[in-house]
C-alpha cells in the first residue's frame, strides 16, 4: 500500500510514520513516568476509582483485538499463498491462534525472550541485504528523485498512520519494565531502529525494482530476497528469513492479544484469564474471516472512515490518559494543601 501511494519514495513516507510513532510512544511514556510504579491505569483505578478506566481501557482493547485479527489475516494469507496453498485459510487462522493463546497464557517474559531472540536476527538481516542485493540496484529505471512531487509521500503516509499508531501498545509494557531501565532511551531505540530498518527494506525495493513494478507486487519484501537466490546454500538462507519474518509476525499477534488479555481482565478484575483469552483469541478468528483476502483489506485500508476511526481512537487514549492523569495530580494537590 506504501508503495502504491508514495512510488519509490515510500521509504520516507516510513520514516515520517516513524516520527508519528515516536510522538505517541514517547507521549504515553511521559504520562506513564509521572506515577511511581509507571502504571497510569492503576494510579488511575486507586485514585478515581475502576469507572475512570473503562473508556480508556475499551478502546485500547479494542484496538489491539483490531490489529491482531488484521495481523492473523495477513499471516494466514502469506502462508496460505506461499507455503500451504492446498490448507484452507481458516484451518490456518485457527492454528496460529492456538498457539498464540497458549503464548499469551504462558505470561510476558517468554514473548519478550522470543521477541529478542527474533527481531534482532531480522534487524541484523536487514543491514546486511544491501550488499547481497547490490548487483541487482538499476539507477537507471527509477525516476528522478520526488519526480511526483511530496503529494504521494503525504498520502502514502496518512493512509499507513493506523499502522504507525500500534506504538501505543507501550502503555501495557511499561509496568514490566524494571524501574532501573530508562524508558525513553529504549522506547527510541525499539520504534526509531524499527522504522529505520523498515525504511531500508522499502528503499531497496524501489532501487531493485525499480519505480512501478514494487506496487504490482503482492509481496515485494519476498521477491526481494527471492532474487539472492542463486545457489543452493542461498536459498537455505532465505528460508531460514522467511521462518524469521513468520515468527516476527506471530510475535506481533501475540503481543496485541496479550495486551486485550491483560488490560481487560486488570479492568474488570479477573484473576483467571483463561476464559478472556480463548474468547478473544476467538474473536480475532472470526474478524479475520470477515476481513476478506489481501486485496479486500487493501481497499478497506484505503476508506477514510477506516483510517479517522483508527486516529480518532489512539487519540482518544492518549488524551484521557492525559486528561485522568490531570485530574489525579489535581486531587493530590488539593489533599496536599488541605
Amino acid at each position: 500500500m506504501l508503495l502504491e501511494s508514495a512510488g519509490q519514495e515510500a521509504w520516507i513516507t516510513v520514516l515520517i510514520l516513524g516520527v508519528y510513532a515516536l510522538v505517541v510512544a514517547l507521549a504515553v511514556v511521559w504520562i506513564a513516568c509521572r506515577f511511581p510504579d509507571r502504571d497510569p491505569l492503576k494510579a488511575i483505578r486507586c485514585t478515581l476509582g475502576s469507572w475512570a478506566t473503562y473508556p480508556i481501557v475499551l478502546l485500547y482493547c479494542a484496538f489491539n483485538v483490531l490489529i491482531y485479527a488484521m495481523s492473523l489475516s495477513d499471516v494466514q494469507t502469506f502462508t496460505k499463498i506461499l507455503l500451504l496453498p492446498d490448507t484452507p485459510a481458516w484451518v490456518l487462522a485457527v492454528m496460529i491462534a492456538l498457539f498464540t493463546i497458549y503464548t499469551v497464557l504462558q505470561g510476558v517474559e517468554p514473548i519478550a525472550r522470543t521477541a529478542y531472540g527474533v527481531l534482532v536476527p531480522l534487524v541484523l538481516v536487514i543491514l546486511v541485504l544491501p550488499f547481497g542485493v547490490g548487483k541487482e540496484i538499476r539507477l537507471l529505471q527509477i525516476d528522478p528523485f520526488l519526480w511526483k512531487g511530496f503529494s504521494g509521500v503525504l498520502r502514502g503516509a496518512w493512509l499507513a498512520l493506523p499502522w504507525a499508531g500500534q506504538s501505543l501498545i507501550v502503555l501495557s509494557l511499561m509496568r514490566h519494565l524494571s524501574l532501573r531501565v530508562n524508558p525513553y532511551k529504549w522506547t527510541l531505540i525499539g520504534v526509531g531502529s524499527a522504522h529505520l530498518a523498515l525504511a531500508i527494506m522499502v528503499l531497496l525495493i524501489s532501487l531493485v525494482f525499480g519505480s512501478i513494478l514494487p506496487s504490482r507486487l503482492l509481496y515485494p519484501g519476498h521477491e526481494l530476497f527471492a532474487i539472492v537466490a542463486l545457489t543452493e546454500s542461498i536459498e537455505r538462507i532465505q528460508a531460514g528469513i522467511m521462518v524469521l519474518w513468520l515468527c516476527g509476525s506471530l510475535i506481533n499477534i501475540t503481543l496485541h492479544l496479550y495486551v486485550a488479555v491483560e488490560e481487560g481482565s486488570l479492568a474488570l478484575g479477573i484473576q483467571r484469564r483463561g476464559w478472556i483469552t480463548l474468547i478473544l483469541g476467538a474473536a480475532g478468528v472470526f474478524l479475520a474471516q470477515w476481513a476478506g483476502g489481501a486485496l479486500y483489506r487493501r481497499s478497506i485500508a484505503r476508506e477514510a472512515w477506516w483510517i479517522g476511526m483508527h486516529i480518532a481512537g489512539q487519540l482518544a487514549v492518549l488524551a484521557l490518559l492525559g486528561l485522568a492523569t490531570l485530574l489525579i495530580r489535581m486531587r493530590q494537590g488539593a489533599g496536599t494543601s488541605a
